[in-house]
């Protein structure tokens, strides 16, 4: 009857809450439930249930299956917040100083032994996986390889623009062929997130319920199993984030200008005349003013900005 009701929650969602929120979701709540009734004990878990008439059957089974929508939904609220916590911003001071400090020094130590390696592939590698400043280090992998992503179109041997002001900008000027790539690496970066976050939540609540009289074995059998899980989901969710944090490179190297005309500028004739247009651009929209010389190269008479040309249809 629950499988029933659930097949019919789930038809009610589309493909990619039910994937990347609501099975995790079940998945969580029936291996706690599962947990439970082992130590209360399957007969007489079995025996409370045939003991319910047929309508508190259905009622507990629908309060379930609202459980567990209700629990993919908060869940899905609070993904930022997951993927923020498995970046390293921690806002305890406490577990900065502590935790964050040993973490940026393992992760200082794994980025100098990339770059001892000068083959084409360290290079790679490192380009991926660290920001090019090292004092701009966090201590996880997944943050350094978001942060790698976020600090490639700033550079100022580069684009010289803000990537966490520009990006919205950027989205919606991009054609859907692109933001349906982003989304769908986006979602499957939530996803690993999601399943990281939970199977070590489960993991916990084995430990907890072996305290509270669970058989050890079981209890602490489950939990490993779910912590090492928890660890491959976020190995996973890093090597997600790489191809992630590559798409956001790609789309400002193709987009930008297109973003630039939308704006009403043309594209400037070099490179350096671009991260001046980019930055005094993001002076006057984000604090209301340039410095005098991008006021001058703002006011400056410019060009009607040229449409970028169609694609012309293949031939018949």
């Amino acid at each position: 009857m629950l499988g029933t009701l659930f097949d019919k929650t789930t038809g009610l969602f589309d493909k990619r809450f039910t994937l990347a929120l609501l099975l995790p979701a079940f998945a969580f709540s029936a291996g706690c439930g599962s947990l439970a009734a082992t130590m209360v004990g399957w007969h007489a878990t079995a025996a409370w249930w045939g003991h319910l008439e047929a309508a508190r059957q259905v009622a507990v089974g629908v309060a379930v299956a609202a459980g567990i929508v209700l629990v993919g939904i908060v869940i899905g609220t609070q993904v930022v917040m997951m993927t923020r916590l498995f970046e390293g911003y921690w806002a305890w001071w406490w577990v900065g100083t502590t935790l964050g400090r040993m973490g940026r020094w393992r992760e200082g130590k794994r980025r100098a032994k990339m770059a001892r390696d000068a083959s084409d592939l360290g290079y790679l590698r490192g380009y991926l996986a660290f920001p090019p400043d090292p004092a701009s280090l966090l201590p996880t992998r997944l943050g350094n390889v978001l942060r790698a992503a976020e600090s490639y179109p700033g550079d100022e041997e580069r684009w010289g623009l803000d990537a966490a002001f520009w990006w919205p900008r950027l989205y919606l000027v991009m054609p859907d062929s692109a933001r349906s790539q982003i989304d769908d690496a986006r979602a499957s970066l939530d996803q690993l997130m999601v399943l990281s976050m939970l199977s070590g939540a489960f993991g916990i609540a084995g430990l907890g319920l072996s305290c509270a009289g669970l058989n050890l074995a079981v209890g602490l059998g489950c939990a490993a199993g779910a912590l090492l899980l928890s660890r491959g989901c976020y190995l996973a969710a890093v090597t997600s984030a790489t191809v992630f944090g590559d798409l956001i490179r790609s789309c400002y190297d193709l987009y930008r200008g297109d973003l630039l005309i939308r704006l009403g500028w043309p594209v400037p004739a070099t490179m350096e005349e671009e991260r001046q247009l980019w930055k005094a651009l993001g002076q006057q929209l984000y604090r209301r003013g340039a410095s005098q010389a991008g006021e001058t190269l703002l006011n400056a008479p410019r060009q009607r900005p040229v449409p970028p040309p169609q694609s012309s249809p293949p031939a018949p």
